[in-house]
């Protein structure tokens, strides 16, 4: 999102000197990242990656998770072996006990609406990230865990910015959520990489993409293109699973 699209109080945030956000960056850290029950959640995208290296800074022997649904871009699993050893990272990977094929072909038979996301993103989510992480967390104790969330990536995430902040103790989870890299902008990050030598995941250049996730996400409006031109096999098997009819409705539309 551009700084104009931004609700003022983070769009005041934002716009603060790096300079500024980078030390506020380091303090939060200081303040939660040097526990024994502190973590980083590590997608492997640019974000994360800036935060797992911050964190080490602070402390090096944090606790690291990354969340392998089944579905992750191989250039995504490359990162991670290799970071793990250069890094030397206290990394577990977490699995689900489902697959998003199996996710999804439920949410078709219960009648929820499968396309971009509006209704079955959180099952998918929860039960691919989300319930693995819970079920982590609570096996080690941990109480913070860390993350490269960004209030420019989405509206959703903006507003989450703009109430609580870029700490806060969820209730409902039973830990505290800290996103110290909350107010950077993407050139922001991008840059700070460049200027540390960070590794970049190779799927961004490789498949044109902003955002590294679920290689088969459907929970964004823009899911067709992008794995259409990953992957069109794939994108055209997906379509025959979940979307027979839209099928029908183009063949119909192509007769003469």
């Amino acid at each position: 999102m551009k700084p104009s699209q931004l609700i003022h109080d983070v769009r005041v945030e934002v716009e603060k000197p790096f300079k500024e956000k980078l030390e506020q960056t380091r303090k939060l850290l200081r303040l939660f990242a040097r526990n024994e029950d502190s973590c980083v959640a590590c997608s492997f995208g640019k974000d994360s990656i800036v935060v797992t290296f911050l964190a080490l800074e602070v402390n090096p022997k944090i606790k690291v998770c990354f969340g392998d649904t089944g579905i992750e871009f191989p250039e995504t699993v490359k990162l991670v072996r290799t970071l793990r050893d250069f890094w030397n990272l206290d990394l577990s990977v977490l699995k689900p006990q489902t697959t998003f094929w199996k996710i999804n072909d439920k949410i078709k038979s219960e009648k929820l609406r499968l396309d971009d996301g509006r209704k079955h993103s959180d099952i998918c989510c929860y039960h691919l990230k989300e319930k693995p992480f819970k079920l982590w967390a609570k096996s080690l104790g941990i109480k913070r865990t860390i993350t490269g969330i960004t209030a420019t990536e989405s509206r959703h995430r903006m507003f989450v910015a703009c109430k609580k902040g870029s700490e806060y103790y969820s209730f409902r989870d039973g830990f505290w959520k800290v996103h110290p890299i909350l107010y950077w902008t993407e050139q922001e990050v991008w840059d700070y990489i460049k200027d540390n030598h960070l590794p970049i995941n190779e799927a961004y250049e490789k498949y044109g993409l902003d955002r590294i996730g679920c290689m088969w996400c459907m929970s964004h409006q823009g899911w067709r293109e992008q794995i259409a031109r990953i992957n069109p096999r794939v994108y055209t098997y997906m379509v025959n699973r979940y979307f027979p009819q839209k099928v029908l409705e183009v063949e119909e539309q192509s007769k003469p």
